[in-house]
């Protein structure tokens, strides 16, 4: 664990000189930053709050089902929920490159290659044994089309997070304009290839999940590698005012609601978050951008000067919580989510104790951390719960104990 007064801009200083370890050979200096961790906490929390929220709540009316409810596989629009994947892209992004080359500088390259490749590794590892687990396999053939079949690969949020930082490393070593161009590029192609029904891209992305490994690739990738451009602009470029970096980010914003909006006009160019269109993508950046503006833009000389500022000096210690500890957190929620599937068939009324009960007891959880100055390492997690995966794969798969567990339930 590491040790952080919570407050931005207070550094973590290295392991002391001596005898080499993997700890020491991996740790550099670190420095929190607020307006992050909000955002991050923000998406976090939200992303809790609906995933454990029962389905009779999600779809009480239309209301609730475009503000909490992905849509059908095929709608040609997106709901208010379908930019969660989205957010939790962008922000994981955010800092990305500016850790990368943060570390280039204090470690090397190769330091900074190994440790990204040992965080997003462990985290594909333990998400692709979580996928593996709930679907039974690492992937399967299915029937995309008539006559049409495609080997699907078992597709989840947290094996898709590691997938994904994973191909986003060697493009840190770009510069961020470079990198830019790319990341619309890659959408861009993603596109077009869906436009031509030949390719059966959509018609795989709709047999798997979040758009599968394709829109992984091709979409995701390029969400957090758009992030990363607008982190190490903010973080790193002392030569822009903080109030020109955000007029910047709301024309990014703008940008991205104009080329969602721009495609939807064109006949299947709608935005749809199964697929990973590019629709999705930019729109769902659009949204993103505007909530993420009110964590970083300096309010002056206006009437609700005090309230706006609670957020950007980062006073709402629960959003603080949930983002300095945002993975920790998040898989944590997953054992609430089994409570939640466990009582499915129960009273509503008891299913909305269950769920509001569990997402106090997170926020419990998540403040206590807080409180005591205790940031949790994703890489530390993912490579633990990975080894531990493993280890009781080993041991549970040769005794047959796994099956008679898979049918219990």
């Amino acid at each position: 664990m590491e040790q952080n007064t919570g407050t931005p801009g207070r550094e973590i200083e290295p392991a002391s000189p001596g005898k080499q370890t993997i700890t020491s050979y991996f740790k550099v200096k670190k420095q929190r930053l607020g307006w992050i961790d909000q955002g991050r906490g923000f998406v976090v929390f939200l992303l809790v709050f609906i995933e454990l929220m029962p389905e009779g709540v999600k779809n009480f009316n239309q209301i609730t089902r475009f503000f909490f409810a992905h849509p059908a596989t095929d709608a040609p629009y997106i709901s208010v929920y379908d930019a969660g994947v989205s957010a939790f892209m962008f922000v994981i992004g955010l800092l990305m490159s500016v850790s990368f080359k943060k570390r280039c500088e204090q470690k090397g390259i190769r330091n900074a290659v190994l440790n990204a490749v040992l965080r997003w590794g462990s985290i594909f590892g333990l998400g692709t044994g979580i996928a593996i687990i709930s679907y039974g396999d690492f992937g399967t053939m299915k029937a995309v089309a008539p006559g049409v079949n495609m080997y699907v690969v078992s597709w989840d949020v947290i094996n898709a997070i590691g997938f994904v930082g994973l191909l986003a490393i060697p493009f840190m070593l770009l510069p961020p304009r470079h990198r830019f161009i790319t990341a619309y590029a890659m959408m861009a192609f993603y596109q077009a290839m869906i436009f031509m029904p030949e390719t059966y891209w959509r018609a795989y992305a709709m047999a798997s999940v979040h758009g599968g490994i394709l829109g992984g690739i091709f979409v995701m990738t390029a969400i957090v590698l758009v992030g990363s451009c607008v982190g190490e602009y903010f973080v790193l470029n002392d030569q822009v005012s903080s109030h020109a970096k955000a007029i910047k980010l709301a024309w990014l914003g703008i940008a991205n609601l104009a080329i969602g909006l721009g495609l939807w006009l064109v006949p299947g160019g709608f935005p749809n978050k199964r697929q990973s269109t590019m629709g999705w993508g930019t729109l769902s950046m659009a949204i993103v951008i505007g909530g993420l503006l009110g964590f970083v833009y300096q309010y002056k000389n206006i009437v609700v000067h005090k309230i706006i500022n609670a957020v950007n000096n980062c006073r709402l210690a629960l959003f603080n919580a949930f983002g300095q500890n945002s993975f920790f957190m998040y898989i944590l929620t997953y054992g609430f989510i089994g409570i939640m599937e466990v009582i499915a068939d129960a009273e509503g009324w008891l299913q909305v104790l269950a769920w509001l009960g569990s997402v106090g007891m997170l926020s419990v959880i998540a403040l206590l951390l807080y409180k005591r100055h205790v940031v949790i390492s994703t890489t530390k997690i993912a490579v633990v719960l990975f080894i531990l995966l493993v280890v009781l794969a080993l041991v549970l798969v040769p005794t047959g104990i796994i099956d008679v567990i898979k049918n219990m339930f």
